[in-house]
């Protein structure tokens, strides 16, 4: 399985994973791609596989395509699979991070300030309770929260390495530089909790993100999209 695959397959964790036929296929309830999507692990598996998977669960067949699967993208265009979600994996080494500002806490829990941002963000109920679920699932996460509520954040420990995820600022608030401050605070405890180096996914079309996420001392070393079988 691709290296940062299987990262984000354990960062991110579906309600269920099975392994077979050559393929890892994970099912989260419908919650954002990176839990219900499939990875092929070898060569010449069949996407009838992960079509009768996500079929019988009502869901679009949805495939996680890195460098090195070129001729699964191509089966996957002919089959009428749609390209979408073309994303950067960047990462820095932890070697020089400053402490949280006084504006930025980070929870081993996420407080009412933080959950309040999903309206903000204008997820459903059920999409943010899915996505609380899943981070349910992480062993250890931490919780970054501006102190109004305006920004908020979350990173999952694994081992050496800390996975940032679920980055939102609230619109009203954006271009004050609260983005940074969460991710700087996620840092910081990453580092306090061992961590040696980080790294986040982002869209590749999302230039304020990557602005951010660059300033912070981000680099891209890894992409991926998806391909979705039309419904």
């Amino acid at each position: 399985m691709h290296a940062w695959a299987r990262r984000v397959a354990e960062d991110w964790p579906p309600e269920e994973t099975e392994v077979t036929e050559g393929w890892h296929l994970g099912y989260a309830g419908g919650v954002t791609k990176r839990a219900n999507s499939a990875v092929r692990l070898e060569p010449g598996a069949s996407p009838e596989t992960v079509e009768c998977f996500y079929r019988d669960r009502g869901l679009p067949a949805v495939v996680q395509v890195w460098p090195g699967m070129e001729g699964l993208d191509r089966e996957l265009a002919e089959r009428g699979y749609e390209r979408c979600g073309p994303s950067l994996v960047m990462e820095r080494h932890l070697t020089d991070t400053a402490g949280p500002g006084e504006r930025f806490e980070v929870l081993s829990r996420p407080d009412g300030r933080w959950r309040a941002l999903w309206s903000a963000e204008g997820a459903s109920r059920r999409v943010a309770r899915g996505q609380h679920r899943i981070m349910d699932r992480v062993p250890v996460m931490g919780y970054a929260v501006e102190s109004s509520g305006a920004a908020r954040g979350c990173a999952a420990l694994s081992g050496a390495t800390v996975g940032i995820y679920a980055m939102f600022t609230d619109p009203r608030e954006r271009g004050r530089g609260l983005a940074g401050g969460i991710v700087g605070a996620l840092l910081a405890w990453g580092r306090g909790e061992g961590a040696e180096r980080a790294y986040l996914l982002v869209e590749e079309g999302n230039a304020a993100a990557r602005r951010v996420y660059e300033r912070a001392g981000f680099a891209v070393v890894d992409r991926y999209h998806y391909r979705v079988l039309a419904r």
